[in-house]
């Protein structure tokens, strides 16, 4: 990832690039050939050299939050500020918790009358197993494996959760 520094100097070089071969009359076409952009681009470096107009009206598109009232990105473009900040957003709020996990756990025992292993929750494996623990897979959303060690460490920390009277079975 390049950092703004080194996007400043890029930007600045190819302004500076832009405006002498315009004094030597080429037309923008050639500027955007010579620089590899597009024409917009060179018409950009022209009318807007520092790039604080475009950064105003960029900034001008955005929002703010729904849930909380923080700004959002005005990226989209104009009148479409997103409607949620990247913290609230629907895509970023945990689908799992531990309430969540725990409950699965207990939901999968009752249902099936053994506890869960992490090869009933992965889908690969109940693909490779087919029969019934593809039917008991497929019946409902499990947590994978990476998001129970993301919650608890380990998957006996989360049975442990789930079961605290069975802890002497470890």
């Amino acid at each position: 990832m390049r950092s703004r520094t080194t996007d400043h100097f890029t930007r600045r070089r190819n302004v500076l690039l832009a405006q002498h071969h315009r004094d030597q009359g080429w037309s923008t076409a050639q500027i955007a050939h010579l620089l590899n952009r597009a024409p917009a681009t060179i018409r950009g470096y022209l009318h807007d050299p520092t790039g604080t107009k475009a950064q105003a009206r960029k900034a001008s598109y955005a929002g703010n939050c729904e849930r909380c009232g923080a700004p959002t990105s005005g990226a989209d473009g104009k009148r479409r500020g997103a409607q949620h900040c990247q913290r609230c957003k629907p895509q970023s709020r945990p689908r799992w918790t531990r309430e969540t996990v725990r409950g699965a756990h207990r939901f999968w025992r009752e249902r099936f009358g053994f506890t869960a292993s992490s090869v009933d929750w992965s889908g690969t494996h109940a693909r490779r197993r087919g029969g019934d623990a593809l039917t008991r897979y497929q019946s409902a959303h499990w947590p994978s494996q990476s998001v129970i060690r993301r919650l608890y460490g380990t998957p006996a920390a989360a049975l442990a959760d789930a079961f605290p009277d069975e802890r002497s079975r470890a």
